[in-house]
């Protein structure tokens, strides 16, 4: 009985909260998202690296996360009943354990994230480059072991991350969805009884008032092909299915995942070994998510038009788009984009009311930090 109750306090928690972020989450976001534009750049020792301003930008990105997960319902959590206990009318005391360690690992992984920048800005201020990079392994291996978790607590054969998931199902259109559907029952319930029923006139013939002569009621005319086929729906956000129609473990996808989350230990202690610009590091890193990505993709058996099959495709869409930051890491972009992008900032900071904005300035403060360009 205590437990029910407190599960109830919990929800009514959560209902405020989402009603809360449902009518001032998206101006707060905005609101936190400009101030990351707006503060300068202070070019002090005491703050060198943009160190203030990467505290509001994780300030905003911890927001826009906690508003993602009270704004998203427990069905939607990928998270599924045991194989042998089947589809039950009501979520069991296991499962509803399983979604709140889910639920507490991915915010804790993706709460990593919003900060490590920072982390390792602050261990840099305070000991030098050497013990910045040890940090950062030490961060890296904090978030394998949440990724590690995540991994089995998932229906998948693979780890899917939550900024696909997320990707592929906003919750924000989510509620929009759910509201217009919402909006289209009331409306089909209020005009089915008028299409299912027609009036009697309709049927009876017309006789006129002069002549006295009777003619036939014209035919409703039967819908024509060429009618607009309305859009096929999204298949719907719930866990049940996703383990049957997922895509089946093999080897290769087993070596896609080894080679996948092994690359951020394997390019930092290159880094750590032959320095920030080692070209050897660079190109090892490139080539293994390359491999590991490629493997995935060529291993994807999904069931068509089903949520398993847009998670999986929205995973390897994010490890695909996570390759370009390679462009932006040392020493490719020392050698290509450095100057272009130093040319660029001076001619913005020009143009006035642009040059209120700290854009290319805050990159390029920020992109000698590992934790900047490594996209894990």
């Amino acid at each position: 009985m205590a437990e029910v109750c407190e599960q109830t306090r919990i929800e009514a928690v959560l209902a405020q909260q989402r009603s809360f972020m449902d009518t001032w989450g998206a101006q707060l976001e905005q609101m936190l998202q400009m101030c990351v534009l707006l503060v300068p750049v202070q070019e002090e020792d005491d703050d060198k690296a943009g160190f203030w301003s990467q505290v509001v930008y994780s300030a905003s990105d911890l927001f826009n996360l906690y508003r993602t997960v009270v704004l998203r319902s427990p069905e939607e959590i990928p998270v599924c009943e045991a194989a042998h206990r089947g589809v039950l009318a009501k979520p069991s005391k296991e499962l509803r354990r399983a979604r709140l360690s889910y639920m507490l690992a991915a915010f804790a992984l993706r709460a990593i994230r919003s900060v490590q920048v920072l982390v390792e800005m602050d261990a840099f201020r305070r000991q030098g480059a050497k013990y910045a990079l040890h940090v950062c392994t030490r961060i890296e291996v904090v978030k394998l072991v949440l990724k590690i978790f995540l991994r089995f607590r998932m229906p998948f054969n693979f780890y899917v991350d939550e900024v696909a998931i997320e990707d592929a199902e906003p919750p924000k259109l989510l509620e929009q969805q759910r509201n217009a559907l919402l909006g289209q029952s009331q409306n089909g319930n209020a005009e089915a009884p008028s299409e299912a029923a027609p009036s009697p006139a309709a049927d009876q013939p017309f006789v006129g008032r002069r002549t006295g002569r009777s003619l036939k009621a014209l035919e409703g005319k039967a819908p024509t092909s060429d009618a607009p086929k309305a859009p096929r729906p999204p298949p719907p956000r719930v866990a049940d299915g996703l383990r049957r129609d997922c895509t089946p473990h093999t080897s290769q996808i087993a070596v896609a995942e080894v080679l996948y989350h092994s690359r951020p230990l394997i390019h930092l202690a290159m880094i750590r070994s032959r320095g920030r610009k080692s070209w050897a590091a660079w190109v090892v890193a490139l080539l293994l998510e390359r491999l590991s990505t490629g493997l995935l993709a060529m291993e994807l058996r999904s069931l068509p038009n089903s949520r398993a099959s847009l998670l999986e495709a929205a995973e390897v869409s994010r490890r695909q788009n996570q390759m370009w930051w390679a462009l932006v890491r040392s020493p490719v972009f020392d050698r290509l984009l450095k100057r272009p992008c130093e040319t660029l900032d001076w001619v913005l900071k020009k143009i006035p009311v642009i040059n209120l904005f700290n854009i290319v300035e805050l990159f390029l403060v920020l992109q000698p930090f590992y934790f900047s360009t490594s996209g894990s």
